[in-house]
């Protein structure tokens, strides 16, 4: 029987087929299951392996290609909590999921298509290096282009390898890309090159070994006060139907200053964390600010919490926080300044009307105008809201601006029990360990809790009944499991950590994207070998 006729079942087909399409797949599948809520973390130092195996001879195009179906079922599994706005905008989320999954698998399709041809162009130079820096730069470009959305860089999914982990303290979550990238490109050459063979799978061991290695030594227990500044948490679970419900407005507020009050009674408490959003409407209307009045005047202890707040001179609506110190004064206001897209502003709306139609958004959000801090007690607090966890540059400038520990408030309400809830906290995490600063995570729904300069979580405690007795919850619950309560806790907030290089952890990535240029540049001037091999 002609071949032809029946292509599947020519071997050679196959192999085409599988190296085409099943390894850019596996790489794909493989890399998200490192991502929480799975987590298998480890496997993130092979999962792309089979992609750089499948391109080890492919052309710039077909690199690209097989670059971009890898990376979008990637984003495809990973942004899985995308589609739970199902529920709020009906079918148009799940083309809008898959629009964001498109575009974020283009950085990788450009990224694959710059390194198959930098390797014709420059065979003499490590291909693994020149990979690693490509990442690097564009992990970098995703959280910065367009706003940034840096969700799904791979330094997020290795937050159960502490010691890993520390090396973010030096070079941010490009570093921890570039090294697991890095590693991935090694172990395919040690696959398919015969030529030293034992020296590139020496080289991949040196790497795995030396940066964990590295990151031991960064690895310090965390230090507290005698007594510790004690932060209550309060996880409020209300979900966004009772939210947006005028009837619960003031209900939210009382119940959420009641179950705090309990807490207070049954442990030392210097400060109150509530999540985004729990005022549902100015926070100096006396309805809504008497229960907080009174509860920081009975306690002593400040609060600090979500809000709306609508500004004076433009009369817009802001996602706002503020802070009522322990007297019940209020102390100070910080407006959200990064919006989170399509969530409270459409980007290039005014150009593209069609898409406020089908967004369910509150359309007139406000960014706010500068970064704050809050002195609380004896401490400073560095205050992010949301989406703003994501970027590392805001809170390298709340240190800088004096914060000694970070407060992120939250509401993911809108995405249930999906995998953002654990995704996002992991993002908590890599903000402590980069800044070297404690952070207390505040969920309306989530997991809330607090982490050590060295990303070290302790989750919530305690839940308080309606009947206002107060419970521990039991300690070995794990972390995630507290995201089905309504509960609280009262947790000590350790002193702030002694950072390795303070300037490391923003200038690597921008070196990496300079040396990235560079090495472009050089290969753009750098005649092309017809002969030369890519190694």
């Amino acid at each position: 029987m002609n071949s032809a006729v029946q292509p599947a079942h020519d071997p050679v087909y196959m192999k085409a087929f599988i190296t085409r399409f099943g390894l850019p797949l596996l790489s794909g599948a493989m890399l998200a299951m490192c991502f929480p809520a799975w987590h298998v973390y480890f496997l993130a130092w092979a999962a792309l392996t089979p992609l750089l195996f499948a391109c080890r001879n492919a052309t710039p195009k077909e690199a690209a290609c097989r670059f971009f179906l890898a990376g979008w079922l990637f984003h495809s599994i990973v942004f899985q909590w995308l589609l739970t706005n199902f529920f709020w905008a009906g079918g148009w989320a799940f083309w809008g999921q898959q629009a964001v999954c498109v575009i974020m698998a283009a950085y990788w399709a450009v990224t694959g298509l710059l390194w198959a041809w930098m390797r014709r162009r420059l065979p003499w130079f490590p291909a693994a290096l020149s990979l690693m820096l490509l990442w690097m730069g564009m992990e970098y470009a995703q959280g910065r282009l367009f706003t940034g959305f840096g969700w799904s860089s791979l330094g997020y999914s290795q937050g159960k390898d502490l010691a890993f982990l520390q090396l973010a303290s030096l070079g941010g979550t490009s570093l921890l890309a570039g090294i697991l990238v890095a590693f991935n490109a090694l172990l395919a050459e040690t696959v398919y090159l015969s030529r030293l063979r034992v020296a590139r799978g020496a080289v991949a061991l040196t790497l795995l070994v030396g940066a964990h290695g590295a990151g031991l030594l960064l690895l310090e227990p965390a230090v507290y006060a005698s007594p510790p500044f004690r932060v209550g948490v309060f996880q409020s679970n209300f979900p966004l139907e009772m939210k947006w419900d005028p009837e619960y407005t003031v209900e939210m507020v009382r119940n959420a200053a009641e179950k705090s009050r309990k807490l207070a009674e049954n442990e030392p408490v210097d400060l109150f964390v509530w999540p985004e959003t729990l005022v549902m409407d100015e926070f100096t209307i006396p309805e809504l600010f008497e229960p907080m009045e009174n509860l920081t005047q009975t306690t002593g202890a400040a609060l600090y919490t979500g809000s709306q707040r609508t500004d004076t001179e433009t009369g817009r609506f802001r996602n706002s926080s503020f802070l009522v110190s322990g007297d019940g004064t209020v102390q100070g206001y910080y407006d959200k300044i990064h919006l989170a897209p399509f969530g409270e502003y459409v980007p290039f709306g005014e150009y593209l009307p069609i898409v406020q139609t089908m967004v369910p958004i509150i359309s007139d959000v406000e960014p706010g105008d500068e970064v704050r801090v809050f002195p609380v007690r004896e401490r400073t607090l560095g205050p992010l809201i949301c989406f703003e966890v994501l970027f590392p540059e805001m809170s390298e400038t709340l240190r800088r601006k004096g914060a000694d520990f970070l407060v992120v408030i939250t509401n993911l309400g809108w995405f249930g029990a999906s995998n953002a809830l654990e995704q996002e906290l992991e993002q908590a995490r890599l903000r402590a360990v980069e800044t070297r600063l404690p952070l207390v995570h505040s969920a309306n729904t989530g997991i809330s809790g607090v982490f050590d300069p060295w990303g070290r979580f302790t989750g919530m405690n305690a839940i308080v009944t309606s009947y206002g007795t107060f419970h521990r919850l039991s300690g070995d619950l794990p972390p995630r499991e507290t995201k089905r309560y309504r509960c609280l806790g009262a947790m000590p907030l350790a002193e702030p950590g002694e950072r390795p290089a303070p300037w490391a952890p923003h200038r690597i990535p921008q070196a990496s994207v300079l040396a990235s240029g560079l090495l472009l540049l050089l290969a753009l001037i750098n005649k092309p070998r017809a002969e030369a091999n890519p190694q």
